[in-house]
């Protein structure tokens, strides 16, 4: 069959900018949204978690995104959306028989000193506690995908768009987006950018560089709530 031949009038022309600004009306539809919380636990934001007072890490830029992930939350719970935060497990008692041998050489094999969160010990517990209806998942790998609840999740609770927020960018932050990235291929994943952080602000930029180049959108915390004006507006 030949088709007759078209004139450039004949094509509709979407501009790039048009298609992004109608994409990101799906990608901010709150019927279809979902917030992850990665990792708020008190070893790496408590004063006296290991973090701050057995490693002398700057846990204040950590800290300063918390009231910009407080807000979100606030959003989420506005609307009757999920909140999922989750609970990392670094105990090398809990990993793979390589990851424990990882662990002889890169943490010199101080389980107690060398390792943060491990399971039981307050330092593990949310230093911002779930509220009623928020979802815990537990992880013992870096990302929030592997080995958890998070696909089900997902899928369970129709979400179409995965606000990612928490700690660390450049390890479980990334980690997460990589594999939601890969295995979720209908899923919209943003991070928002003053919604995560690190105690080592290279690698939080050069990670940030990263996401942004391989894993569009990122958006911040203030573009979402101008786009959710009020929980009337969205329902």
């Amino acid at each position: 069959m030949t088709l007759p031949p078209h004139s450039a009038e004949d094509i509709p022309i979407t501009s790039l900018e048009s298609l992004k600004e109608e994409r990101l009306k799906e990608i901010l539809n709150p019927q279809k949204a979902g917030l992850l919380i990665v990792d708020l636990q008190n070893d790496f934001l408590a004063p006296d978690g290991k973090s701050a007072a057995l490693w002398h890490q700057n846990v204040e830029p950590m800290r300063a995104v918390l009231p910009a992930i407080d807000r979100v939350t606030e959003l989420f719970h506005q609307i009757g959306r999920p909140v999922i935060r989750t609970k990392t497990y670094e105990d090398p008692e809990l990993r793979t028989e390589a990851g424990r041998d990882r662990f002889l050489w890169f943490e010199e094999n101080e389980r107690e000193e060398g390792v943060a969160c491990l399971k039981g010990t307050s330092g593990a517990e949310l230093f911002v506690p779930a509220e009623e209806g928020d979802l815990v998942i537990e992880k013992t790998k870096i990302s929030a995908y592997v080995d958890t609840q998070l696909a089900g999740i997902i899928a369970t609770e129709g979400i179409g768009t995965l606000f990612v927020t928490g700690l660390k960018t450049q390890r479980c932050v990334a980690r997460t987006v990589q594999d939601l990235y890969d295995n979720e291929p209908n899923l919209h994943v943003v991070v928002l950018e003053d919604c995560v952080a690190s105690d080592d602000e290279a690698l939080h930029k050069a990670t940030m560089d990263e996401i942004r180049r391989f894993y569009p959108p990122v958006l911040t915390s203030n573009i979402l709530a101008q786009a959710w004006v009020s929980p009337e507006d969205v329902r």
